[in-house]
């Protein structure tokens, strides 16, 4: 049990206790106390800058705020509400999971929404380059408490001029609600298992499907021109299946911004094709797959892709590899759905395909996985599946 005379952070004011009941299974975690909640040693207070906003996503929802349970990674208010990058922050944060432990422990929560970078770290450890909220929020992620997390925006983000976002906080609150009430939750644990293991990279691979790990999907990620000859067989005997398609490059193999601009490429490292949600093939851009990918492209079937409208398609073009048929962009689709949200493949996928979990941070330790991903995220998207 800790106390307010233990906390590392000087001049740190108010001590908190846990609020609300916690009967619908999520325990709702923020960063640190505000002035309001300071004064009231109640986190959140739903007449205070950040709590008004969590108030007002919670009953958009649908949902009561009694309902959760509500609590703070640091239960005090650090000076001028500094904690994330603050020199105490990694103290403040080891001193305070104790004490989030016994709140776990209390409550039994089935799910924990985490708000912001710090609460992400604390519940799920991950830490780096395309591992903050920005990127892992939407989907249930593993924990290391044993119950799994989803991660959204702190509403006090929002409130310094992005509450465009807030029907995104309610969808993650709507998300965390399902997550707790239903073996969705069981994914985010599956999910990590299946990247700790090496030999799902062995080839060929056969991964257990994020929607039902008892059905396999089909993921071809270094395979021999055979099978790349056998992959074009089946896109020719089947003209109705929609292809998903996906081009990687220098500067997206190094940034995995899939967002960012890259008209300037000129050479392309690899092609990814799927021709059905949970099934892919990856193709490196050397012969013989350039023909193969060439005579694939060259089909009649739909296609579809991310951003590709814009690059993926001028590249092929230019590299003597157009595409026939109907092309959509489920990127500026988005856009035009949604133009006020983010508009990268990942954010996109969060809403339709949440169970698969969040896949570009593998973009250098798995690149093949990575760029089968894309292609069967684009896959599920389009088709419902």
């Amino acid at each position: 049990m800790i106390t307010p005379s233990d906390c590392p952070i000087p001049g740190a004011t108010g001590f908190s206790t846990p609020d609300g009941t916690g009967s619908i299974g999520v325990l709702i975690l923020g960063e640190a106390l505000g002035e309001q909640e300071a004064h009231d040693g109640l986190p959140f207070r739903p007449y205070a800058p950040a709590g008004s906003v969590l108030d007002r996503a919670m009953r958009r929802a649908g949902f009561a705020r009694d309902q959760f349970v509500l609590w703070n990674v640091v239960p005090v208010r650090p000076p001028n509400n500094w904690l994330e990058k603050a020199p105490w922050e990694a103290a403040a944060i080891s001193w305070g999971l104790p004490q989030l432990q016994k709140v776990i422990n209390d409550y039994r929560p089935r799910c924990i929404l985490a708000l912001g970078n710090i609460a992400l770290r604390a519940t799920t450890g991950l830490a780096g380059p395309f591992r903050g909220v920005g990127h892992m929020r939407g989907y249930p992620l593993p924990s290391l408490y044993d119950i799994p997390v989803v991660s959204s925006f702190h509403p006090s983000f929002l409130r310094r001029g992005a509450m465009p976002l807030l029907s995104v906080l309610m969808d993650d609150i709507k998300l965390a609600v399902t997550v707790a009430n239903t073996k969705v939750g069981q994914v985010g644990k599956f999910y990590s298992a299946v990247l700790s293991r090496d030999r799902v990279w062995e080839h060929p691979e056969r991964l257990p499907d994020p929607y039902n790990p008892t059905v396999p999907a089909e993921y071809l990620t270094k395979p021999t021109p055979r099978e790349a000859e056998l992959f074009l067989t089946y896109m020719e005997r089947n003209p109705d299946a929609i292809l998903s398609y996906d081009i990687e490059t220098p500067r997206s193999a190094a940034t995995s911004e899939d967002e960012s601009d890259e008209l300037g490429e000129v050479q392309i490292l690899s092609i990814q094709f799927s021709p059905r949600p949970r099934s892919g093939i990856f193709l490196p851009w050397r012969e013989p797959f350039i023909e193969i990918a060439r005579r694939v492209c060259d089909l009649p079937n739909v296609k579809a892709g991310a951003n590709t409208w814009r690059f993926d398609d001028p590249l092929l073009e230019a590299h003597g590899c157009p595409l026939r048929g109907v092309r959509h962009d489920v990127r500026w689709a988005w856009h035009h759905l949604q133009p006020d949200l983010k508009a990268s493949l990942q954010f996109i996928a969060s809403f339709y395909a949440c169970e698969f979990g969040p896949w570009k941070h593998l973009h250098s330790s798995h690149p093949e996985f990575y760029g089968v991903a894309d292609v069967d995220i684009v896959s599920r998207i389009i088709t419902g599946g």
